[in-house]
């Protein structure tokens, strides 16, 4: 019987970006709530398994930020929230409250405790009609009370939760005291100041190897050129002005070194790049800084290999040999991470773990059949993924999964689990290769930070912001702590978060805060260093705050009157409805609801539209239809002038074409649009939002993040969605 296990390394990574504003507070609680719920907790998991290895990668600034909160006594603004008593809260501030304080996964970390829940229900459900600004009237000041501690309770990760005064608290469940409160805060606090600790006390009995990002998680091949994002995809539209600077790598690696050996009293041997993102120029760098190995997603390898990559070779590390430095170089099994990642938080843990080792029984299969069972030591899977956001998807934060998954590895005789320096310490001689796809873990290219309108403004306004600080530098007029300072904030500008909200690929509720803090950061350069701030900088750079929406499509053709009502059942049988109380919003900023319910619906003549609202509409509102796709265009909508317009941009200026006023506002808005107005064919994909604003400002955008898709139907529509 074969004896001989297969290696798997296991990388997770500790990310959250830096949140602290000009007002020297944490923007947003991340780091704090990923610190009480995750990063403790998987090590107190994997105590309980001293058989199994883990490789955990921690970004400096993270642990900047987590010392911050323990050593300076840091705050978040949903802390600041918490920390006021109910009693003294004002009106703004129970709005923020409500805003704020049911932002987690309600299936996992709101629905299973009951006063949680409640008060959940009572803000979502209980009184749809009134304006949300006005909703706080309903909450009493123990609700409010109640609601401080909770948000704050279910971010506490389920081995802190064995802690007795955080079971006390779970325990009680509701009519929280202000006592309570504080008790909560301080074992927030405890938790938060064991986090490093226990990383450097499994690190130093061997049952963890720590690697290290750049300090401030930037794409370290895009600090070095942004040409290169040209290479990984020809096609990809860059900056303007190229963004060259190596030296700002070196200092990014720099930093991170130092950082760590002040922290832990050694220096890893291995770096995960921020997003998997690698180049030859990066890698030579890193291998030049002294670092053993880097990681990265199969994909790379495929496009380095091209013709000559086989399934099999990602299990086998490379050694990418540069001009004068080279380095080992592991690959993530895609198909394995991200099943952790994305999947299995659906299905029962047990079902999870068997599908897991299936595959890894499969793999191990393949390479006996293929090399032999002696030659199994020469290969490792490597399963690298986000050690944090996942869980809060899973029941129970995942805990369960984790203890059967870790249990599972201890006992099989078939698995075992190394870190990457063990694994270098035995295979001393692995391939090599002598070039490097350039890209990340995501389609093995930059797109996602680098090639959309926002993204490219994004380096633009960084290029132009640095080039201004080393012009004032050079006339030796600035003060050193203050260039220090200057200097420390384009190097947060330089992580990789910001653009990864930027451009169309990801969106989410606070997509405005990333927004503000990333302009905050450059534009406290001019403060510091004397000059002027650039009005643009006070532009958002945001311009499409939203993302691929759940869209219903409409289901059968529909042909309504135009009466401003609701005249008959089947008038609006077959459109898609959207409800507005179940449409995300951002973070911290919520205009009051005006649309209840948005039906949408065509024929293959016809675009309909039909608002309901909460409360009868101020007359003087406009409706302004805008288009995002195919193309820019803007319909708007006013029935107090009777008219309806169109505008798209052309030659560098705005056409307006009036349409015939297809429309009717009375107990509902009702609208009709013919397709031929936007120059759309069937097939063709319409994405929209509806904006109502009053006296030319907006006051509801609907929905607030997201767009909403429809296909124009083609007139044999019906016979392929045939509705009963």
């Amino acid at each position: 019987m074969n004896k001989t296990p297969l290696q798997v390394a296991f990388l997770w990574h500790q990310h959250q970006p830096y949140y602290k504003n000009a007002r020297n507070v944490y923007h947003m609680p991340w780091v704090r709530f990923h610190g009480t719920k995750d990063y403790l907790d998987m090590l107190l998991i994997l105590k309980d398994y001293p058989q199994v290895k883990q490789n955990i990668n921690l970004v400096p600034s993270l642990l900047l930020q987590l010392e911050d909160y323990v050593a300076n006594d840091a705050r978040d603004n949903i802390m600041l929230l918490t920390e006021k008593p109910a009693a003294e809260l004002t009106d703004e501030e129970k709005t923020a409250i409500l805003e704020n304080f049911f932002l987690a996964n309600v299936d996992t970390m709101i629905r299973p405790y009951p006063r949680y829940y409640q008060l959940y229900q009572k803000y979502k459900y209980d009184a749809p009609q009134i304006m949300v600004r006005d909703r706080h009237r309903l909450f009493s000041e123990q609700d409010f009370l109640d609601l401080q501690v909770w948000y704050n309770l279910t971010w506490i990760g389920m081995e802190s939760r064995k802690r007795k005064v955080i079971q006390a608290l779970f325990k009680k469940g509701t009519n929280f005291s202000e006592k309570d409160k504080q008790v909560l805060l301080k074992e927030i606090r405890n938790i938060l100041k064991e986090i490093i600790p226990t990383h450097k006390k499994l690190w130093e009995k061997g049952q963890i190897e720590l690697s290290l990002s750049p300090f401030y998680h930037p794409i370290l091949p895009l600090l070095i050129d942004s040409n290169i994002a040209r290479v990984s995809d020809p096609n990809v539209t860059l900056p303007p002005i190229q963004f060259q600077h190596p030296e700002d790598a070196e200092v990014q690696l720099d930093r991170a070194k130092a950082y760590f050996q002040e922290k832990f009293g050694r220096l890893p041997i291995g770096v995960w790049p921020s997003e998997g993102s690698v180049s030859e120029a990066a890698a030579e760098l890193i291998a030049r800084k002294g670092f053993r190995w880097i990681a990265t997603d199969e994909g790379i390898l495929s496009r380095t290999l091209g013709v000559a990559h086989e399934s099999h070779k990602i299990y086998q590390p490379h050694r990418f040999v540069g001009k004068s430095h080279s380095i080992a170089i592991f690959f993530r099994d895609h198909y394995l991470s991200d099943s952790i990642g994305f999947v299995y938080s659906g299905w029962d843990e047990d079902s999870a773990v068997t599908d897991f080792f299936q595959r890894l029984y499969s793999i191990r299969n393949r390479l006996i059949q293929k090399f032999g069972e002696d030659a199994l030591f020469r290969y490792v899977v490597s399963v690298i993924l986000d050690g944090e956001n996942c869980w809060e998807y899973y029941p129970n934060d995942g805990h369960s999964f984790r203890r059967k998954l870790f249990a599972r590895l201890s006992e099989d005789p078939l698995i075992q689990t190394v870190t990457f320096q063990e694994f270098l310490e035995k295979n001393s001689g692995i391939p090599e290769i002598r070039s490097l796809h350039p890209g990340s873990w995501i389609n093995s290219n930059f797109n996602i930070w680098i090639g959309s309108e926002e993204d490219n403004r994004a380096w633009e306004l960084l290029k132009r912001t640095r080039d201004d600080l080393v012009r004032r530098e050079k006339e030796a007029l600035i003060p050193e702590e203050d260039l220090k300072e200057a200097w420390e904030r384009i190097y947060i500008a330089e992580g990789s978060d910001w653009c990864w909200w930027y451009g169309d690929e990801h969106s989410s509720s606070q997509d405005a805060e990333f927004d503000q803090l990333y302009r905050e950061h450059l534009i406290r350069v001019y403060e510091i260093i004397g000059v002027d701030v650039p009005p643009d900088l006070y532009q958002t750079i945001k311009k499409s705050h939203f993302d691929r929406f759940q869209s219903r499509s409409p289901v059968n053709f529909i042909y309504p009157t135009l009466d401003g009502r609701d005249s008959y059942y089947f008038e609006w049988l077959g459109a898609a409805v959207y409800e507005g109380s179940k449409v995300p919003q951002t973070a911290m900023h919520q205009v009051s609801r005006i649309i209840r319910q948005l039906y949408v619906g065509f024929n293959d003549k016809m675009l309909f539209l039909r608002v309901d609202f909460f409360n009868k509409p101020d007359p003087l509102y406009e409706y302004v239809l805008a288009i995002k796709m195919p193309r820019p265009i803007t319909v708007v909508i006013s029935p107090l002038r009777g008219i309806m317009e169109l505008f798209e941009y052309r030659d560098e200026k705005f056409e307006k074409t009036l349409l015939e006023p297809t429309f009717k506002l009375d107990q509902i808005l009702e609208v009709g649009i013919p397709f031929e107005a936007f120059k759309v064919k069937p097939g063709d994909r319409l994405g929209f939002q509806l904006h109502v604003k009053l006296n030319n400002q907006l006051v509801e955008k609907f929905p607030h993040i997201n767009i909403i898709e429809v296909e124009v139907p083609d007139e044999n529509f019906e016979l392929k969605e045939w509705v009963v």
